[in-house]
């Protein structure tokens, strides 16, 4: 199977602004990625993410049982997604969706852990910019449309 590698620990957060305010001030985190006080990255690779807009995304409207651990998710990148997914379907594990695409263009899936952990696997944001260049999209075009800087997208393609 394709390598899975850990990206990152995402918090879900009542606050953003608090939160990406206390990390940048008492542990010194560098923010790499915010989308509209959303979603922030941090150059260590932990990540916070507005917990009513994370569980809207990923449960959809759909009932969430208060003992499940929906405070966080654990992020995992890979370049092999679909094999991934089957390989995770095939087994007794618990998924939360298929893969799916977010609103800035990532294919994912989710799934739980024995102790009902969030569990994301996701492209990487790399493939996500190649394959919108794939599609003839423009830098400016796929900018937009991932939320990424137009430096970071050129970046990306070379």
């Amino acid at each position: 199977m394709s390598e899975l590698k850990l990206s990152s620990f995402v918090l879900f957060v009542v606050d953003v602004p608090k939160s990406k305010e206390f990390y940048m001030r008492v542990l010194d985190q560098e923010v790499t990625m915010d989308i509209n006080s959303i979603n922030v990255g941090f150059k260590s690779g932990l990540a916070i993410w507005d917990k009513k807009y994370a569980t809207n995304v990923i449960f959809e409207n759909q009932n969430v049982n208060k003992s499940d651990n929906t405070n966080l998710e654990i992020y995992f990148e890979t370049n092999a997604l679909d094999e991934v997914f089957k390989k995770v379907s095939d087994m007794n594990v618990t998924i939360l969706h298929g893969i799916k695409t977010q609103p800035w263009q990532l294919r994912v899936f989710r799934f739980y852990d024995p102790e009902k952990f969030i569990i994301e696997a996701a492209e990487t944001m790399e493939e996500v910019i190649k394959r919108l260049s794939k599609e003839n999209m423009t830098v400016d075009a796929i900018a937009e449309k991932t939320f990424m800087p137009k430096e970071v997208v050129q970046a990306m393609l070379g």
